[in-house]
């Protein structure tokens, strides 16, 4: 546990704080200058990068953003009350008094500064651990969470499907909030009495630097594959956002990655945090530090049973409620992320039988009687098509179908439609394409990107649908007693983006009520 002492405040700046006051206290103080109006005299009563929530007394942050300036809203800030802006120089500058105009190169960073020692220096008052990857950050970080609940204590998430604080769950907008958002958030876990937080990192916020300065205890990579590279420009510049994490450890902090990527050893170049590395029982793996060891040996339609050997060599068997290779992995990242953090290997291992998987991920639909299986789940990648595929394969019976219904998302990363499909002509028997979330992009468009490389035997089992819906209650339908469905690619999400609008959609409600409707129960 990180000893408190070492924050500059240890608590949560009181409303009506002088400006002054919080300017002293930040590290980063030398960056930031008064250009225009009197800290001295100035009161902040907080502090937000949002002009549209300013309220009297606030500090705004103009940062600049990928498609919006932060200085177009200073005057919407003021407006609504605003007592000092921190923008550029050349923004700051222009601030009319009486507000307080604060100018630094990099507002962005500044800002994010100053918000964490509003709220306290959370991240120093926490166990915070931040898990990035391709894939496999959401169920990792959620059985990290209760892994951690069960053996240190009280343990707050911040994650693609929900933010807890500790007390309570509310829906996630991003995967990893902006700055100033992050350290209010941080600030609430302390407040409720957290030891500890869990956080997604993606890509994008390592790249934009929404968790520079944070300080990780731990640090975990799951794996990389191609994605956001409409973002990124390359799988290079992509990686490169990833290892920043590891780049950002401290030699007191432990970074645990997944030994099977070959990436891994690319997010520890410049890491000079302890290592400890994850990889398959059977694997040729010889990372030089410690590793724990996973296989399964036992796979059941409700779950499996692993074994995982620690780095002393003991050999611990236990059963999980999850499906799949992959997960196995994400079970035993989970538990070595807890031992990492003080809990026992005894006591982190006693609570695997119990955990849960997150919303969407391979969720089952199907009740017990039905004839079919039906799952769903957040695949949105090639390579994460791949693992779920092969994680329920083991559990389809001899002369069934295991079938996949997926598509891509508009106005991202094309590069990887082809892709999909191969994972999911070489993973499913039947092969069922549509839409997902197509933005501003033509939906049939994405269907024919997505089936472009497929030869005519595999367009012979394979059938393009552009309405999910109709996908869905089609393919449930037609499926044959016995057959495995996968539906991929939306997960948790309860919405589909149709141009610009979020239209109601959820697949374990569509794939509900065509079950429903298969066993002659009315719904449609």
């Amino acid at each position: 546990m990180v000893d408190s002492s070492s924050t500059p405040l240890g608590k949560r700046m009181a409303r009506n704080t002088s400006l002054d006051q919080l300017l002293e206290d930040v590290a980063l103080a030398g960056t930031i200058r008064v250009v225009t109006g009197d800290a001295l005299g100035g009161h902040l009563r907080g502090i937000t990068e949002d002009s549209r929530i300013v309220e009297a007394g606030h500090l705004f942050i103009a940062r600049p953003g990928l498609d919006h300036d932060g200085a177009d809203h200073i005057a919407d800030a003021i407006n609504r009350g605003a007592a000092a802006i921190l923008a550029s120089p050349e923004a700051a500058s222009q601030v009319p008094a009486p507000v307080i105009g604060l100018a630094a190169d990099d507002p962005a960073t500044a800002g994010g500064e100053l918000a964490l020692v509003w709220n306290g220096r959370p991240d120093r008052q926490l166990d915070l651990v931040g898990i990035t990857g391709t894939n496999g950050k959401t169920t990792v970080a959620t059985l990290v969470r209760q892994i951690l609940e069960q053996t240190i204590g009280r343990t707050g998430l911040l994650g693609t499907i929900e933010i807890h604080d500790g007390q309570t769950a509310t829906p996630a907008r991003l995967t990893t909030p902006g700055r100033v958002a992050l350290a209010s958030i941080l600030g609430d876990m302390v407040d409720r009495s957290c030891r500890a937080a869990v956080m997604e990192v993606s890509s994008h916020a390592l790249d934009q630097g929404r968790t520079a300065g944070l300080d990780f205890q731990v640090g975990l990579f799951t794996n990389l594959t191609g994605d956001h590279l409409d973002y990124h420009g390359s799988m290079e510049r992509y990686a490169a956002a990833k290892a920043s994490l590891f780049t950002g450890l401290s030699a007191d902090s432990t970074a645990i990655v997944n030994l099977e990527d070959e990436a891994a050893g690319l997010m520890l170049g410049s890491c000079s945090a302890k290592k400890i590395g994850i990889a398959p029982m059977h694997g040729d793996a010889d990372a030089g530090f410690p590793m724990v060891r996973h296989t399964v040996i036992d796979r059941r339609f409700d779950g499996m049973t692993i074994v995982i050997t620690t780095p002393e060599g003991k050999r611990h068997e236990v059963p999980v409620p999850l499906v799949g290779e992959h997960n196995a992995f994400n079970a035993t990242a989970a538990v070595t992320v807890a031992v990492a953090l003080g809990a026992s290997w005894e006591s982190a291992l006693e609570v695997l039988p119990t955990i849960q998987a997150p919303r969407g991920r391979l969720q089952p639909v199907h009740q017990t009687t039905d004839d079919i299986r039906v799952f769903v789940d957040y695949a949105h990648t090639d390579d994460a098509l791949v693992n779920v595929l092969a994680g329920v394969r083991p559990t389809v019976p001899p002369g069934a179908d295991l079938i996949v219904v997926f598509g891509a998302g508009g106005d991202r990363d094309r590069s990887k439609r082809p892709r999909m499909m191969q994972a999911a002509l070489e993973g499913a028997d039947r092969v069922v394409v549509t839409s997902d979330n197509p933005r501003t992009e033509n939906p049939a468009t994405i269907v024919t990107e997505i089936i472009s490389e497929a030869t005519p035997s595999e367009l012979e089992r394979t059938v393009c649908e552009v309405d999910r819906r109709a996908a869905i209650a089609s393919t449930i339908a037609a499926s044959g007693a016995g057959d495995v469905l996968v539906i991929a690619g939306k997960g948790h999400e309860d919405y589909q983006i149709i141009g610009v609008d979020r239209v109601h959609f959820d697949d374990v409600e569509e794939a509900a009520a065509a079950l429903a409707h298969r066993r002659g129960e009315g719904a449609s």
